[in-house]
């Protein structure tokens, strides 16, 4: 078994893509889970495939790479691998097995679990090999509360390497003790959990502005220090230039001599010389601060809101609900309020989405404006949305695009773009909606499909909203930092409570 896996002047490309993906690339993995963050399409997965040898670096060396298991996002496994596990009677098996609560008597009863089963079999299988590496892509996307702890739980058994792509913030916090920080062209290795890193790349951040503003403070001082040089030299030329006096003028030609040998008026010229070499150096030095500086970004999208003057929003005092094929039974009325802060939470497949739907059914019924997100678009909706963004004027899709940089996308690639991603598309409804006045926004797993930068830009986005909110999501910290109550859905009931850090 290796016990670490080093990548040397690494450097890798796309055909399509004319720069590098990554180069001169220098990581390496010990054991401990490291974790890989970064936006989307700055190589995380790329980088993940090329460690796991499913692709091939142009030049540059991975090491240690010997015996790598490579989980996907995809929830396909084939029947013969899944007859070999069920069937293994090891120690370790059934070591994860019990962990991950795997419950599946044949390789056929497997199409009919669950998404959040399925990835507890996969992460089952991959732990039991004892892989000297394990990469996970992913491993908690669309994945509930409970299911995410077990997995959690299972995770922190592990010996080997460990290498966790993931936005999940809870989960790269607990597990991870180190962390790689993917950025264009740019790329950090910090110790610590994702937290600990990013609060030191800030500090460090900070510094450099610091640093930089220091910089160009000296260089106006110099600027100016020159400027007048400039004028005493310009000045002290004219004292010993003999150019207009008189062939007859002995005395004004002999002063001219006189400074010219004693060089008194000439110190000043030298002196811009000494300062034009100092204000070079000021230059160069501003601009590989400057080089080095991290990226200006202003994060976070701002909505035309205006706080209702409704009492309530929705009212329903009965001690049950009724919508689609649910009844819910209910431990108190239900009110949103014109300021509230609503979580949705429950098992995946507790209704949540169904819930969340029929809330925005009774709210366009009553006519208050509100907003719903989806948490997956059909394909008449993004017929619809493609559609609505091509036919703004250009002035339209200038803000919209704004909106979407601040959610953390690159606007040129969102506007050269045929085909949205699923994360592009969720930003470009928020953002077409920007000036829509609503009293409510509703919101069914916003997270899904967002990297980290993107998470956190939606998260202070909504910090700062004035009117009500209701979101359904698995990612508990999102909910901590956005929500006031909880809406908790378990076996047909719904029960109200303040929200709960856990």
């Amino acid at each position: 078994m290796s016990y670490h896996i080093t990548i040397q002047n690494l450097n890798f490309n796309y055909e399509s893509q004319s720069e590098f993906l990554f180069q001169n690339l220098n990581l390496a993995f010990g054991p401990g889970w490291t974790g890989i963050v970064g936006k989307n399409g700055t190589g995380k997965s790329t980088l993940a495939k090329l460690i796991a040898g499913e692709m091939e670096p142009h030049t540059g060396t991975i090491q240690g790479n010997d015996f790598v298991r490579y989980v996907s996002q995809s929830n396909e496994v084939p029947k013969e691998s899944l007859e070999d596990f069920l069937y293994d009677d090891s120690k370790e098996s059934g070591r994860y097995k019990n962990l991950l609560k795997v419950s599946l008597d044949s390789p056929e009863d497997y199409e009919f679990l669950s998404f959040g089963e399925k990835r507890r079999v996969i992460l089952a299988m991959a732990l039991s090999e004892s892989p000297g590496v394990l990469i996970l892509d992913e491993p908690t996307n669309h994945l509930d509360l409970d299911s995410i702890l077990i997995i959690r739980a299972a995770l922190s058994q592990f010996q080997g390497i460990g290498i966790l792509i993931s936005h999940d913030r809870s989960l790269l916090d607990d597990l991870v003790t180190h962390c790689v920080f993917l950025e264009k062209n740019f790329y950090s290795e910090r110790p610590g959990n994702y937290s600990e890193g990013k609060r030191e790349m800030e500090r460090e951040a900070l510094e450099r502005i610091h640093d930089w503003e220091i910089a160009r403070s000296e260089r106006k001082k110099l600027d100016a220090e020159l400027k007048r040089r400039r004028e005493e030299a310009s000045l002290s030329h004219k004292h010993r230039s003999k150019k207009g006096l008189d062939l007859h003028d002995h005395d004004g030609r002999h002063k001219k001599n006189l400074a010219r040998v004693t060089g008194k008026d000439g110190q000043a010229g030298r002196l811009k010389q000494q300062l034009d070499k100092r204000m070079e150096h000021s230059e160069r030095k501003e601009k590989e601060i400057f080089a080095k500086l991290p990226e200006k970004e202003n994060l976070g999208i701002v909505w035309k809101t205006e706080i209702s003057r409704r009492k309530h929003l929705f009212l329903w005092e009965e001690d049950h609900l009724d919508f689609g094929f649910m009844n819910l039974r209910l431990d108190s009325n239900l009110q949103i309020q014109p300021d509230s802060k609503i979580a949705i939470t429950g098992k995946n497949g507790s209704g949540k989405s169904t819930f969340l739907q029929f809330l925005a059914n009774e709210l366009k019924e009553k006519q208050i404006r509100s907003l719903y997100l989806p948490q997956e678009f059909s394909k008449k909706e993004i017929t619809e949305l493609q559609y609505a963004f091509q036919s703004c004027s250009s002035e339209e899709k200038a803000k919209i695009l704004s909106g979407v940089h601040k959610l953390g996308s690159d606007p040129k690639r969102v506007f050269e773009s045929e085909v949205f991603s699923p994360g592009e598309m969720k930003k470009i409804f928020l953002s077409l909606h920007l000036d829509s006045q609503v009293e409510i926004l509703l919101l069914d797993e916003p997270t899904n499909h967002l990297d980290i930068k993107s998470l956190e830009a939606l998260e202070s986005s909504l910090q700062s909203l004035g009117v009500a909110l209701v979101v359904v999501s698995h990612d508990r910290r999102f909910l901590e930092s956005i929500a006031k109550e909880e809406w908790s859905l378990e076996n047909l009931s719904l029960t109200q409570k303040h929200l709960d850090r856990i």
